[in-house]
């Protein structure tokens, strides 16, 4: 139905979205071949299904990129083909929330990552144009792009234009530095050069930095002065940059991830890529108007996911609604708080769109009366209460259960008014329960900004506030299926690896150093979750979050054939110290293998007879030489 049209008939048309959200797809990648996986050792390795009639199992069939059938021990007697899988197997891993074109240009950009000081921002920039020697880089229509860098190793002060210009190989180039929140770019002198003077005035929700120097614009400023003169990548750049996110994203077991935020063009380009076949994991995106925090209808009719909805195929390609942005991030004193920022008493962060207006754009005439799933992003509480109140004014205050259809989403929900501190004060995390509102949560945002949280929010408002995991899961009489948050990581923000996301969870510690300010217990260790709750953060949850429960997230019969291979089981080690040790072997989608840690081989490399129980080296050993490989996977049959 063209959106002409639907606005003119809202109620067919938001039924039709609610459908549309609910699943449906452009290409179909599933293989129609009937096989049967077991574990390649009945002892040392489990199948977790996270299917409570049966958690554990040995082997599963797929057919149609489906599972068909799910068995808790080894068939009897061996008369099938079967693929031996050389690991412990899970559901696929979903992220939740992430940015898959910006990691694919960030892949292709300067890492500035825990770069400790200005100069070794210079450094790394001056060894990336080195190994890029004659490619254009710096060049107007090719700026050097980074991202990574943060103040908080700068002494807390903001890097500026002149200090990039001191270096006289950098002097004359243009360069974009995305802040590691992606909130804030630094931008070189020759960038400067190109703005009008004198510089207008921030826009609503934007900051221009000035002091100690002018350089650094953020959130809404970036947005409106800096991205309109920046050079443009073409289809073909996005697409490469889209394959090559993906291709990194496979190796960590991620299998869909959700987009959380793309242009109508942008995801024009996925439509084409579903279409011929070259996505390696499912995409849920999350539209994202040009005009940011606006209704935009008009904009996405070049979209045939609208236009064409279709039946379960392959699902590889979903929308999954809208993303408006309430505030900005923590690290750049951006998020919007209800007092003072603690280390910055002159500001309280910055709201992109005002109260009103955030309503106004939710509400039923509009994304949410148009049938979209609403996700607004929200970091600060005085956000994160607009963004409960606009949820609130259309589900209304009576709701009890009533967000199961269209479950509407608070991105990041990092710090919330638990209603400790004034009668009047709403307690804006119960009734985020209350609505039903799904908490997507970076469990390595916490772990990241612990360096800082206690400057930038004090200790009361910490304590009470910020960071919280276990307390955002519905309490065990919670009447409705709503499982709880789903995490994600926010990449190219943190590092993809869902299992560093659930060590983060389980243990409130720095995936990369083991360490918290609190020590070896955790960061609030109160808040820490189980490794079967990450777990389903990573996957049960994640589908929940995209209306998709009955189809992804668990190895069950009628769901998607998507799984991920690893090296241990990760239930063993209750304090989930283990989890960031986890290593990827294989990751399949739709029964199709989309990364493989190792080659497949001769069945006679060394060590590989040794880790396999008796029958199954009866079935290799039954036919070397012929059919067998090794690796990942190990294929078989017996005769």
């Amino acid at each position: 139905m063209a959106w002409s049209r639907s606005l003119a008939v809202v109620g067919v048309f938001g039924a039709a979205l609610i459908a549309l959200i609910a699943g449906f797809v452009l290409t179909d990648i599933r293989s129609s071949k009937s096989t049967l996986y077991c574990v390649a050792s009945p002892t040392s390795y489990n199948i977790t299904t996270l299917n409570a009639s049966h958690p554990t199992a040995k082997c599963f069939r797929v057919e149609n990129g489906l599972f068909t059938e799910v068995l808790t021990d080894f068939p009897a007697p061996f008369s099938n083909e079967i693929t031996y899988l050389d690991g412990h197997i899970l559901p696929g891993m979903i992220e939740s929330h992430g940015h898959i074109l910006q990691y694919g240009e960030m892949l292709e950009s300067v890492s500035l990552y825990e770069a400790e000081s200005g100069e070794e921002v210079k450094a790394r920039i001056k060894e990336f144009l080195r190994k890029h020697a004659g490619e254009g880089y710096g060049t107007r229509d090719k700026w050097v792009r980074g991202i990574g860098w943060d103040q908080k190793y700068f002494g807390g002060v903001m890097p500026t234009a002149k200090e990039l210009g001191e270096d006289p190989e950098l002097r004359d180039l243009y360069m974009m530095l995305d802040r590691v929140d992606v909130h804030c770019v630094l931008t070189s002198q020759k960038v400067l050069d190109l703005l009008p003077k004198p510089l207008s005035e921030a826009p609503p929700g934007g900051v221009i930095v000035t002091d100690p120097g002018p350089g650094v614009f953020c959130d809404n400023a970036m947005d409106a002065i800096i991205f309109p003169v920046a050079p443009k990548p073409d289809v073909a750049q996005k697409t490469r940059w889209f394959k090559t996110a993906m291709a990194e994203l496979n190796k960590v077991g991620i299998v869909g991830a959700g987009d959380a935020g793309m242009r109508p063009e942008d995801i024009a380009i996925l439509e084409n890529m579903a279409e011929s076949g070259e996505l390696t994991m499912r995409v849920n995106v999350m539209l994202e108007c040009a005009e940011r925090n606006t209704f935009c209808p008009e904009e996405t009719k070049i979209l045939k996911i609208l236009d064409e909805p279709k039946s379960l195929g392959g699902n590889m390609l979903m929308l999954g609604g809208v993303k408006l942005f309430a505030d900005g991030a923590l690290g750049s004193w951006g998020a919007a708080l209800l007092q003072p920022y603690s280390d910055r008493p002159d500001t309280s962060g910055t709201m992109l769109i005002n109260e009103t207006d955030l309503t106004n754009v939710v509400k039923h005439i509009k994304w949410y009366g148009a049938g979209f799933q609403v996700n607004i992003h929200a970091i600060g509480d005085r956000a994160n209460r607009a963004a409960v109140d606009a949820f609130e004014k259309v589900l209304g205050s009576n709701c009890n259960g009533c967000n199961q259809e269209r479950r509407l989403r608070i991105e990041h929900a990092q710090i919330i008014v638990l209603g400790l501190t004034s009668n009047q004060n709403p307690r804006d995390q119960m009734r985020i329960a209350k609505l039903g509102i799904i908490p997507s949560i970076q469990p390595t945002h916490a772990t990241s900004d612990m360096a800082y949280a206690l400057a930038r929010l004090g200790e009361e408002r910490l304590a009470n506030s910020a960071y919280r995991m276990r307390s955002l899961f519905p309490p065990p009489s919670y009447p409705y299926p709503y499982p709880g948050p789903v995490l994600g990581s926010d990449f190219p923000v943190e590092p993809p690896s869902p299992f560093a996301g659930m060590y983060a969870a389980v243990t409130r510690l720095s995936p990369s150093t083991g360490a918290s300010p609190a020590g070896e217990g955790g960061w609030f260790p109160d808040e820490k979750l189980s490794v079967e709750q990450a777990l389903r953060g990573f996957t049960t949850n994640g589908a929940y979050g995209w209306l998709k429960e009955d189809i992804y997230g668990a190895i069950e019969v009628g769901k998607w054939a998507d799984w991920v291979v690893i090296d241990r089981d990760i239930f063993v080690d209750e304090s989930g110290k283990s989890l960031r040790d986890v290593e990827v072997r294989s990751t399949w989608v739709a029964g199709n293998n989309v990364f493989s840690s190792k080659q497949t081989g001769d069945c006679n490399q060394p060590g590989f007879l040794d880790r396999l129980e008796k029958f199954t080296v009866c079935v290799v050993e039954r036919i070397q030489g012929s059919r067998a490989t090794c690796g990942w996977p190990i294929i078989g049959a017996r005769e």
